[in-house]
């Protein structure tokens, strides 16, 4: 099998990416990358051939933008024409085109070319059911490009999230995978001495991010534990001001914290919030937007009992006591535990991979066995 996955700088959407294609490498299945430049050093450590985009529109997650701004030029990505040609030529001979679910005019090009396109979501489906008719959805629309007409466009469709966790059920062409494991998770050790609390935002640029962050290490000094803050590459870890009991850096491999971890505070990326929970570790999900998907992610950890919810605005003291009631060995504990054992028990690589290659073999019936 030739898989061609099309992507773009858009941070958290890569991991799951990176796993379904791993597992088709796996199994045997040539898999490239199409997507932006700066893409290429992670996508090729990874093993895989990358072809960066001559014609698409250039984006950079880190580039600071007002809440307008940032509307416009992620419109302007999603529509357009030269991700969408480039893709359509770099598609040429591949038995499935796994194309992300946010690039629109790329899915309905691909359609229209009679390209094997499968889009992958990675966070709840339920979010872009209500993201079409939302300001991104409407602009989108402005630019020539009806979301749904693009949600709809492919025949498969894989969400890389927990069913539980989505307000949107499976249908014979919309299928969730379950999460896509990145390295292969554990569960995380109680503490031998004070908790370690991991407290990690976007690497998106948001405003008031930073003052966000303050706010978290100034309510978490007030407790009895080892608090990490990595800033990632949109807040200089310099600007902000550490407690007694705090250590900042700009990066750390979440991979190598999490089995010691025992909470995270996380804006709700879905990428975060994943491997938090494979690992069995409650969450304080703090939204840094609200027109993403954070506050709906928050919301679907909270609804499962193994997290909590704060807005950006929250005050030192409530991040404190939320952060306490984490802590302590109560029901969101429990929660999470549960979760992450029913997490680790299949790799949703796997499942993906079942699926895309039963679709290489026909895709007029996507998506119909399990």
């Amino acid at each position: 099998m030739h898989a061609l996955f099309v992507t773009f700088d858009g941070g958290g959407n890569l991991p799951p990416t990176l796993g379904i294609a791993a597992e088709l490498t796996r199994r045997g299945a040539t898999v490239e990358f199409l997507g932006h430049a700066r893409q290429r050093g992670r996508i090729e450590d990874a093993g895989f051939v990358f072809e960066a985009y001559r014609r698409g529109r250039d984006y950079d997650i880190t580039a600071p933008r007002r809440t307008l701004g940032g509307l416009l030029d992620f419109t302007a990505l999603v529509t357009d024409r030269g991700v969408a040609a480039d893709m359509v030529e770099a598609a040429d001979g591949a038995d499935v085109v796994v194309v992300d679910c946010l690039l629109y005019r790329a899915l309905l090009a691909g359609a229209e070319a009679g390209l094997p396109v499968v889009s992958l979501e990675h966070t709840l489906h339920g979010f872009f059911l209500t993201y079409r008719g939302g300001p991104v959805g409407l602009t989108v629309r402005l630019r020539g490009v009806r979301v749904a007409a693009a949600l709809a466009a492919p025949r498969l469709t894989l969400v890389a999230t927990r069913p539980e966790l989505d307000t949107a059920t499976a249908t014979a062409s919309v299928r969730h995978t379950g999460f896509v494991w990145q390295g292969t998770p554990v569960a995380a050790e109680p503490p031998r001495g004070a908790p370690r609390i991991l407290v990690s935002y976007s690497t998106t640029h948001f405003p008031g991010q930073a003052a966000a962050l303050q706010r978290a290490i100034d309510g978490l000094a007030g407790l009895a534990a080892e608090v990490l803050v990595t800033t990632g590459p949109t807040v200089d870890p310099a600007a902000l001001r550490p407690a007694a009991n705090t250590t900042i850096v700009r990066w750390a491999d979440h991979g190598d914290l999490l089995p010691e971890t025992s909470l995270v505070v996380s804006h709700g990326g879905h990428s975060t919030v994943s491997r938090t929970l494979a690992h069995g570790i409650p969450l304080l999900v703090v939204p840094m937007h609200p027109l993403l998907d954070q506050p709906a992610v928050g919301r679907a950890v909270a609804a499962q009992g193994a997290g909590l919810t704060l807005p950006k605005s929250a005050s030192p003291a409530q991040v404190m006591q939320a952060a306490a009631t984490l802590l302590a060995d109560g029901p969101h504990r429990a929660a999470a535990v549960r979760l992450g054992e029913s997490i680790r028990s299949r790799d949703g690589a796997v499942v993906a991979a079942d699926l895309l290659a039963q679709f290489a073999r026909d895709p007029r019936r996507a998506g119909v066995a399990a």
